[in-house]
């Protein structure tokens, strides 16, 4: 691998795994003026409250699709392969002594799967963004493949758990995205090329003025997607700002910033992205490990 190509990697995928971090401590609060007014401006890793809808988390760790995106990583690491089968199996087997919150969606693909579902037909009804933007590891594990190949694998992982028009298409923007970036594709040409035009379209409508607010906050790919967008448009150049902007605009920040902190991280390497907020990761050594493996 050539020294840029190593640097867009490890920023592709360490960096949505840091962005979704640096979300957790304020995830799900929908007011920036409260998150202002407990936290000031998130700037680093922050513990969830014990109210919170991640009451057991440390600063540092990852929210539920993060640790989802984890599961994938090490099951990716182990099997050297990817098979949306044999990860859902991996999947299921993680959530009766899960310690977290559990979606709607998981919730849904159990009880599809306690009764009989298969591949096929396990994922739940979810247009929810968190379905797509766990996906950073498979990008990073079918990285020298064909685009073709890393779509075909995106949507799979996705509709094990969301499936639903919506998801697939995102999955497959988030792909050719994160392919395209990673052998050097220009980020802003990138999105125009492969976004959505619904989503460009409701991202470019909106002014400065809380702009997330304006999109929406919440979690389907209606609201969150655009939101994504307008970050990327208006603050695509500075990995830091961008995820900063995206934690203080509150909501599901989370989901938000595992597809951002990827798309950014592709563009502009390991480098753009703090060191502070490299070292403090706590899935520092997992990540690095994989991509050690990838070698």
């Amino acid at each position: 691998m050539t020294s840029d190509f190593s640097s867009r990697l490890a920023g592709m995928l360490q960096g949505s795994f840091i962005a979704e971090s640096l979300s957790l401590g304020v995830h799900w609060i929908y007011d920036p003026a409260l998150i202002q007014k407990k936290h000031g401006r998130v700037t680093g890793y922050l513990a969830p409250s014990a109210d919170s809808y991640h009451p057991h988390k440390q600063a540092g760790e990852q929210g539920h699709a993060g640790d989802q995106a984890l599961r994938l990583l090490a099951f990716l690491q182990r099997e050297r392969r990817w098979d949306a089968a044999a990860f859902l199996a991996d999947w299921q087997a993680m959530w009766p002594s899960y310690n977290d919150y559990v979606d709607k969606a998981t919730k849904g693909t159990l009880t599809n799967l306690q009764a009989g579902a298969t591949v096929a037909t396990s994922g739940a009804p979810s247009d929810e963004l968190a379905g797509p933007a766990r996906i950073a590891p498979l990008m990073a594990f079918l990285a020298d493949k064909p685009e073709s190949e890393a779509v075909a694998a995106a949507i799979e992982q996705t509709v094990i758990t969301h499936r639903s028009p919506e998801t697939v298409e995102c999955a497959e923007f988030l792909a050719r995205a994160t392919q395209r970036l990673l052998h050097g594709g220009e980020l802003q040409s990138v999105i125009t090329e492969t976004a959505p035009a619904w989503a460009l379209k409701a991202a470019e409508g909106v002014g400065d003025e809380d702009a997330i607010g304006q999109l929406g906050r919440a979690c389907p790919l209606p609201q969150a997607l655009p939101a994504v967008l307008w970050l990327v448009r208006h603050h695509g150049n500075d990995f830091a700002k961008a995820v900063i902007e995206n934690a203080m605009a509150g909501g599901d920040n989370c989901a938000r910033a595992l597809a951002l902190g990827m798309l950014l991280g592709a563009a502009h390497g390991i480098e753009a992205i703090p060191a502070a907020w490299r070292e403090g990761l706590r899935a520092k050594e997992a990540l690095e490990g994989f991509l050690q493996a990838l070698r």
